[in-house]
């Protein structure tokens, strides 16, 4: 009886393509005999071959076949996918490589061979050989999507957002005008390239803020905002920016931008916009704009944040009437757990390690509300990444919080 455990993994992996190439070598509608028994005789020493593990003879005489028979040529590609997935990223350069050096290539698959060897070499992490593969793409077909995207990938590991926002800025303009030829296709997936551009401008402005260039880094926070409305990134940019510059109503205006783009957002922000008001000795219109804000949406920071900030101007037995008035109309574990707190302060000692004991006891049933989580993959963490680390998508970590429900 046979131990499939025994069966080194990449033989059970090729037996598929194995069993596909047989079947295109051997098919009813091939009309020279002689020529079909050359290649399946061909074909079968280098599956010997492969199954041996010599698998540079393999390849070589799989390399030759092709050329014999240019409509076999899918075989190839699956083959040196396989490698490419499996890590065997040197056998799939050898496939490609020895594909695209064959004077009688016909110029329909050229193409492709350079796309699947520029593959190659991003899994190789060569980025300077991937991206001269990719731009060869595009002297033949201007207008492939496919190899642009995965020219912003290498531009983007190299952090040349410059490089990067001028070829997604063509992608961007013909999808607008319908000319792209392959929008679809994969590479950098379906995320909008507005979006994508958006954050390589808010990369461009981190950095000019760094430099402490106030002019460039307001020009490319703008210009984030041009391509992407709803860029919260962009609008704490400029934020925080004012903040810098001491303009503490030009900062409140950015910061109240951002329950319009994404109110999720907003405990994150909280407590700079709540300094700006302290900063404009405006306790009244801080005031307003928090009832306000708490009509529109809940948080868990929202309801401590407000309580601290009622605590400050108008003292004690204020927090209290407004956590009560809160938990009538919206109960909650949080609000139940921020009024005992306020109340032990003022109850007499057993009063108050009651209290503390019920207070403690909300506090582990409480969940931890200070992470992030990418909406795309699902990583977690409890800093905020505007490129998930999980699986590279841009603006898709956004915070955790729990509301009042």
């Amino acid at each position: 009886m046979i131990d499939f455990s025994e069966i080194p993994d990449w033989i059970l992996v090729l037996t598929p393509v194995a069993i596909f190439m047989a079947w295109l070598f051997l098919r009813p509608q091939a009309t020279n005999a002689d020529k079909k028994h050359q290649l399946s005789s061909e074909y079968f020493t280098g599956l010997n071959y492969l199954l041996n593990d010599e698998q540079g003879k393999a390849l070589d005489i799989f390399v030759k076949l092709v050329e014999s028979d240019w409509e076999i040529i899918d075989t190839h590609f699956a083959l040196g996918k396989i490698f490419r997935k499996n890590g065997e990223i040197d056998k799939a350069i050898k496939i490609h490589q020895g594909l695209i050096a064959r004077p009688s290539l016909p110029e329909k698959y050229r193409c492709q061979v350079l796309l699947e060897l520029g593959y190659d070499y991003l899994g190789a992490g060569w980025f300077d050989r991937a991206e001269g593969l990719f731009k060869e793409v595009l002297i033949l077909d201007k207008n492939s999507a496919i190899a642009r995207r995965n020219l912003i990938i290498i531009y983007q590991q190299e952090k040349d957002w410059h490089k990067a926002i001028d070829i997604a800025v063509e992608l961007y303009e013909e999808n607008l005008s319908g000319l792209s030829s392959d929008m679809g296709a994969s590479g950098t997936g379906q995320l909008d390239m507005g979006q994508m551009i958006s954050q390589f401008y808010c990369e461009l402005a981190d950095i000019s803020r760094a430099k402490g260039d106030v002019n460039q880094t307001e020009h490319n926070a703008k210009k984030a905002l041009q391509y992407d409305a709803g860029s919260v990134r962009a609008s704490m940019l400029l934020a925080e920016l004012a903040i810098d510059q001491e303009n503490y109503k030009q900062a409140i205006y950015h910061f109240e931008q951002i329950e319009q783009q994404d109110a999720d957002f907003i405990p994150v922000i909280l407590d700079q916009l709540i300094e700006c008001y302290h900063r404009l000795d405006a306790p009244e219109a801080l005031l307003k704009y928090l009832d306000e804000l708490e009509e529109r949406c809940s948080s868990v920071v929202l309801l401590e944040k407000h309580a601290s900030t009622i605590e400050s101007y108008q003292g004690s037995d204020a927090v209290i009437e407004y956590l009560s008035g809160k938990l009538k109309n919206h109960p909650s574990l949080q609000g139940m757990h921020h009024l005992l707190a306020y109340m032990s302060e003022r109850a007499g000692n057993e009063d108050a390690r009651l209290m503390e004991d019920l207070t403690s006891a909300l506090q582990v049933m409480q969940k931890d509300d200070n992470e992030f989580q990418c909406h795309h993959c699902g990583f977690q963490s409890n800093t905020l990444y505007w490129l998930c680390p999980g699986c590279q998508s841009w603006g898709e970590v956004k915070p955790a919080l729990i509301g009042f429900t």
